[in-house]
């Protein structure tokens, strides 16, 4: 008979066939959001196929230029669903990087030559990058996280079914190249190689890093992750034989950066012949282009700051989790107030797995510290990111997030785990202070939240039979939670963007 010990191991079998069910499941959801989702009804489809179209047409890259894009014509096309519009006309993704668009140029053209649709096929070929980029994540997770793998996987797990994540990674943008090639980056960084930095592996990581930059401008990211590796090996490794001299990192880094420019060099001499030499990524262009979406300030003048505030936590939660078409079609609310109540429980979880480390130093106390460090530094470099361009512009969209699904994944993994196996005094309550403001809000205005009081209900006893459950088969009771997510997505798609987006 086997140990109390040992059924609480996944053993390497076990871990493999989870893995490769987590990754069918993906590209099950994955096909029916390319197939099901309306033409266009992606944000910013049009603009990025045109991009490839252009490329796979002309075997050039596109300009940006003047009337590459009209507010009036984009509301109109949007409120039509682009039916009967002049979908060339959509071009002002024309100043992105250009790898993307150049690996699924062929696609197009191979697509054109069969007979199929090319957005369709394109779709399919995004969501092939976004099955590698899982694979990469859940690689670089199992280097931090060695000892426990329902991290890696339920990190896997989330990424793989998060209805809106799974959108976009299925859709014709450069987004889901940009998660491939961050994660390809830190994976570099996490592996537990001896010795950690060498000159060749300096050179591949400066290659993926201009492969990286010639993806989306958001790969900013990952230039940040090899300064923080380089950083924590320069000032707090702990081996003697890890730690690097100031000489030493300062040649590694130039290096890194030196082969990053020759990869980039080609597209930004490209952009100093078409937009000069003051704009080598084109921003200012687009600045010029795009003139009539709306600021940050112009919004607080109408509206004042409560309501931008109000506006970004609310959209913000809302489109991580689900808020499809071009930010149109809103879920009902009570999706969402699931949603929060789940994301409660989990960062409640994440608290309490912190504040266990903290005292007794266990369980993530063994993971790769550095590693933690870096994937901590990652959602928190992604974050700044979303903020600054929110300072400029209007975009209160959760996928600007997605570039660090990994750590995001990581966290909920952690949390979720937590709030199920080990202590649950916290979210228990949280739990409670929420029920208590119900019923004195419902009894101090005669109006008693019945359904959101009962999912309050409802989520205590998830808990307690979680509990339960975890104990004696552990990952199942996190397994139901990702399947519930799994096929609300598919409730999603099939209730909400296939009725509402058709044309």
């Amino acid at each position: 008979m086997p140990t109390s010990q040992q059924r609480h191991v996944i053993t390497p079998q076990v871990e493999r066939r989870i893995l490769v069910t987590l990754l069918v499941l993906y590209l099950v959801l994955a096909v029916q959001f390319a197939l099901g989702t309306p033409l266009w009804q992606v944000p910013d489809e049009p603009a990025h196929y045109n991009y490839v179209r252009y490329i796979a047409e002309n075997w050039a890259l596109p300009e940006l230029k003047e009337g590459d894009y009209s507010h009036y014509y984009f509301d109109t096309a949007k409120r039509y669903r682009f039916v009967q519009m002049d979908m060339t006309r959509f071009r002002y993704e024309s100043h992105q990087p250009p790898l993307y668009y150049m690996l699924m140029a062929p696609v197009h053209a191979a697509a054109t030559e069969l007979g199929l649709q090319p957005v369709y096929t394109i779709r399919l070929a995004s969501a092939i990058l976004g099955l590698v980029a899982l694979l990469l994540g859940y690689h670089a997770l199992r280097h931090v996280f060695p000892d426990d793998p329902r991290i890696a996987l339920g990190a896997t797990a989330f990424a793989a079914v998060l209805p809106m994540h799974v959108t976009m990674v299925a859709a014709v943008n450069n987004d889901v190249l940009a998660e491939l090639m961050i994660a390809a980056v830190a994976l570099q960084l996490v592996r537990p190689v001896q010795p950690r930095w060498t000159w060749q592996r300096a050179v591949l990581l400066g290659a993926t890093l201009g492969l990286a930059a010639l993806t989306k401008l958001q790969s900013y990211v990952a230039f940040g992750l090899v300064a923080g590796a380089l950083a924590w090996d320069l000032f707090a490794a702990r081996d003697s034989e890890q730690r690097l001299s100031p000489g030493c990192a300062l040649s590694l880094g130039a290096t890194i950066l030196l082969i990053a420019l020759l990869v980039v060099a080609p597209w930004l001499l490209r952009n100093a012949h078409v937009y000069g030499w003051n704009d080598l990524l084109a921003l200012q262009r687009h600045d010029q282009v795009v003139e009539g979406q709306l600021t940050t300030t112009e919004f607080i003048h109408a509206n004042g700051v409560k309501a931008l505030v109000v506006s970004f936590v609310q959209t913000t939660f809302q489109s991580f989790w689900g808020q499809f078409g071009w930010m149109g079609v809103v879920l009902h609310p009570r999706f969402y107030l699931g949603a929060a109540l789940l994301s409660g429980i989990v960062a409640s979880g994440f608290v309490a797995a912190l504040v266990r480390v903290a005292k007794d130093g266990h369980s993530l106390a063994r993971a790769n510290l550095r590693g933690a460090i870096l994937m901590l530094l990652w959602g928190l470099i992604t974050l700044a990111g979303y903020l600054w361009w929110n300072a400029s512009y209007v975009q209160h969209q959760g996928r600007y997030l997605f570039p660090a699904i990994v750590p995001l994944g990581a966290a909920f993994a952690i949390g979720l785990r937590e709030a199920f196996a080990g202590d649950q005094r916290l979210t228990c309550v949280a739990l409670g202070a929420l029920l208590l403001y119900l019923i004195i809000d419902g009894i101090r205005w005669r109006n008693l939240k019945v359904f959101s009081t009962l999912m309050v209900f409802g989520a205590a006893g998830l808990l307690s039979v979680g509990k339960r459950i975890e104990e004696r088969w552990p990952g199942a009771a996190m397994s139901v939670i990702y399947l519930a997510i799994s096929a609300y997505g598919m409730y999603c798609l099939y209730a909400y963007v296939i009725p509402v987006l058709s044309p």
